[in-house]
């Protein structure tokens, strides 16, 4: 069977109770580390979810293979 390569970013902002972290997955490539940024302080400047972010901690993209082997 082919190997299974799934991308994902996690993005982590700081919070009033703490570090908070959201995935998402399907990142598309070519991902531009201002592209995240910007879309970081979107979700910073508009409150869209219930947890409301202060600030960014950090992003990273996550790669990995999976071989399903039986």
């Amino acid at each position: 069977m082919e190997p299974k390569n799934v991308r994902r970013l996690r993005m982590t902002f700081e919070t009033e109770d703490g570090p908070w972290t959201l995935s998402l997955s399907e990142v598309k490539e070519g991902l531009l580390a201002e592209e995240v940024e910007s879309v970081m302080q979107t979700i910073i400047n508009n409150s869209i979810f219930g947890i409301p972010p202060t600030g960014i901690v950090k992003a990273e993209l996550i790669e990995t293979d999976t071989t399903q082997l039986v």
